[in-house]
């Protein structure tokens, strides 16, 4: 069956529904058991209602704590421990309106590790004690129900380099439909700052390094309190918006290059729908150039204002479903690979 008929047959289902170490992070699995600590969106603008899971299948974790971050990567509320004991699940909701730490409205991070003998900085989570997380979200407006898997810092089974940070990476693609009145996508980035790891206040610590060291070195691959680091480091959170940050290529589904425009980097970016991306974004819609959707490729570019030639780390989830109907929706991770190896300059970029 060709691809244009394939595309077809997509679209049409939504539209009649009801009403070189330049790489960054990890290529392990992000729903495996984590080691260390965890990172995962939450969002609860639009009246959506955000359910974190946590589960300790393995070992106790009478510690275990998180604090939030909002979409600017700022600390927001307070820490909340959630200790649990062997094949324990705990739930915590997450929008003050639901009985949560956070005020209703608020998009952004939560951090998950153990709680110091201090009670008051964070920990890595006791070797052999791993855990599982993700964030369930429940819109009242739509109808509809999505699952976010987390960011884990390391895996339980594989700790090698390769695996940290997963699944941050440096390049992403995804398919897009034409954008019209009935079928949207929505793009969300997650692109995190040094406030979660690399500042002198971070949850996961600071970076012994120097926060603007552009990579990693020998004896210094872990944090001061002892959590794997993000090669390069993230950026710093002083700095606001990283301008043109990640690249946008877009091409129509006969391989045509049609458009190249940057998109900014900051913690938790909505673009709600693609459409509003800035210079271009337009196109998505274009009812002849973009007739049958679009296939999109995200690369990260050199910045040189926190580290020559450093990169972003980033992941993100796109949206596509039928307005005004709460089935035939498409909530997924972005498809990932290095920028190296997305650009095809590089076929083993870790």
């Amino acid at each position: 069956m060709s691809k244009i008929i394939m595309v077809a047959l997509l679209v049409a289902a939504l539209a009649g529904a009801a009403p070189a170490m330049a790489q960054q992070g990890g290529v392990g699995d992000p729903a495996t058991l984590a080691a260390s600590g965890v990172l995962i969106p939450y969002f609860t603008s639009n009246s959506t209602v955000a359910t974190l899971q946590v589960i300790s299948p393995v070992s106790d974790n009478p510690n275990l704590h998180m604090r939030f971050f909002d979409a600017t990567c700022a600390l927001v509320g307070p820490s909340v421990g959630i200790p649990l004991t062997t094949n324990d699940i705990a739930f915590q909701q997450i929008s003050s309106t639901q009985g949560g730490p956070i005020t209703a409205g608020t998009n952004g991070l939560v951090a998950i590790a153990n709680v110091d003998s201090s009670g008051f900085s964070s920990a890595p989570l006791e070797a052999g004690h791993p855990i599982h997380a993700r964030v369930y979200l429940f819109s009242p407006q739509d109808g509809r129900s999505r699952v976010v898997d987390p960011i884990i810092l390391n895996t339980a089974e594989f700790p090698s380099l390769a695996h940290w940070w997963s699944p941050l990476r440096s390049g992403a693609n995804f398919f897009a439909p034409l954008q019209t009145a009935v079928v949207q996508t929505n793009l969300f980035l997650v692109c995190p700052k040094d406030s979660i790891e690399g500042n002198a206040a971070a949850f996961f610590g600071a970076d012994p390094g120097g926060g603007l060291n552009n990579s990693f070195t020998v004896g210094s691959s872990l944090s001061n309190g002892g959590f794997p680091q993000i090669d390069p480091r993230f950026p710093p959170i002083s700095t606001g918006t990283l301008a043109a940050a990640i690249r946008v290529r877009i091409y129509d589904t006969n391989e045509v290059f049609k458009r190249d425009f940057p998109i900014d980097c900051n913690c938790l970016i909505e673009y709600n729908p693609i459409t509003s991306m800035p210079v271009a974004g337009s196109f998505y819609a274009d009812p002849v150039e973009a007739a049958f959707g679009t296939y999109t490729e995200l690369v990260s570019t050199p910045i040189g204002t926190f580290g020559a030639g450093r990169r972003v780390s980033f992941t993100g989830y796109t949206s596509t479903f039928t307005v005004g109907s709460p089935i035939n929706a498409f909530f997924q991770r972005l498809q990932n690979g290095s920028q190296a190896s997305m650009d095809g300059t590089v076929t083993n970029s870790r």
